[in-house]
């Protein structure tokens, strides 16, 4: 049974025994001899004092110093992983509780309120924003999903042939948030505004994937046809369910086509392009079909992952493009590769959306 105040040890008496030996103090090993609680011999659980704890720790290769205010600071490898532990915890939690909360999923009480608290101390009072809730419950499927498999297959190459059906359901759900970066876009380019409310209009989704971006620009522009083309039919086959279920089926078309094979001539006003699904073999080429496939005036927006502004954040970033099957473009690699394709006006949009992209455009002559 456990105890309060207990560390737990795995792996059996020897290291009791270690301790023992090396003389730390008042350690304590409870087992079927002096504790009737115990049937079994490990692992066992060690009961140390405050001078002894930090030689426990020692032990298992944490090191460890007492604070000023009486904590014990983990320091080394453990350290990291067991703070970092807690964002993922919190992520987890902020999203079980947005899932909940705007679902209408049953919940235990007891979870349901600590779910609330904690993310109340997240969010304070700014509260679940119901309208954004599916991006954010996206991202964090994406990332927990793709932390783990990082885990699992550590070392694998770059490419995007998975077939894990919530993994490509939670990249689709956070890739609607794009749409709002596509509004702000509009309002810092008028004239991609003016080309996607006019009437007729009609947008290209390179790497639709599920279809949830194409859903939601669909969505945020009444009047706008969509085409999304992807080259992964497993994606596919989700996105049309997908877009069926949304009842836009009749205004979404969705191609099994190769990027690079486009032969649509003149026929879209924007088109999309997700630079970390892209190999950087393709990228010209992908461009200039798309460049062709944009009416005179017409835009490229091309997206790529991004993160707070440190370095960590920007390695991170870097990391899931490279595993994604991208390149990590930085902006004064892409946008000479945007304008060698035949667009003007090339550049980053600034980004004042919270969604984790950066946005580049330029305009076809």
């Amino acid at each position: 049974m456990a105890r309060a105040g207990t560390v737990y040890v795995a792996g059996g008496l020897h290291l009791v025994d270690e301790l023992h030996d090396a003389g730390v103090p008042t350690l304590q090993r409870i087992s079927p001899e002096n504790d009737p609680g115990v049937t079994h011999h490990g692992p066992i659980d060690v009961r140390p004092s405050r001078g002894c704890l930090p030689h426990v720790l020692a032990c298992l290769g944490v090191s460890s110093t007492w604070t000023d205010g009486g904590a014990l600071a983990v320091d080394g490898l453990m350290g990291a992983a067991v703070r970092l532990g807690v964002s993922v915890d919190a992520l987890a939690a902020l999203t079980a509780h947005v899932r909940v909360e705007t679902e209408g999923l049953p919940a235990d009480p007891q979870v349901r309120e600590l779910l609330a608290d904690i993310a109340a101390e997240l969010l304070g009072d700014h509260g679940v924003d119901v309208a954004g809730a599916a991006p954010v419950v996206g991202l964090a499927g994406t990332f927990l999903r793709q932390a783990a498999e990082l885990i699992e297959n550590p070392g694998r190459s770059g490419r995007w042939d998975q077939v894990d059906v919530p993994l490509l359901q939670s990249i689709g759900r956070l890739s609607m948030a794009i749409s709002d970066a596509v509004r702000i876009a509009e309002g810092e380019l008028p004239e991609l505004g003016q080309r996607l409310t006019a009437p007729g209009a009609s947008f290209l989704d390179v790497g639709t994937g599920t279809g949830w971006l194409a859903i939601a620009i669909a969505r945020s522009h009444p009047g706008l046809r969509v085409v999304g083309i992807d080259i992964f039919e497993p994606a596919l086959s989700l996105a049309r369910a997908n877009v069926a279920a949304q009842g836009m089926a009749d205004r979404v078309e969705l191609r099994l086509q190769d990027a690079v094979a486009l032969d649509d001539a003149a026929v879209y006003d924007a088109a999309w392009l997700p630079m970390p699904f892209l190999p950087a073999g393709i990228v010209s080429q992908v461009m200039a079909a798309a460049a062709a496939s944009l009416r005179p005036g017409g835009w490229l927006l091309a997206g790529t992952f991004t993160g707070a502004d440190d370095r960590l954040s920007h390695l991170l970033a870097n990391l899931r493009t490279v595993r994604s099957g991208g390149h990590p473009w930085c902006v004064d690699d892409l946008l000479p590769v945007i304008a060698a394709a035949g667009f003007v006006d090339v550049g980053e949009v600034p980004r004042t959306w919270s969604a984790p992209v950066r946005l580049y455009a330029g305009r076809r002559p």
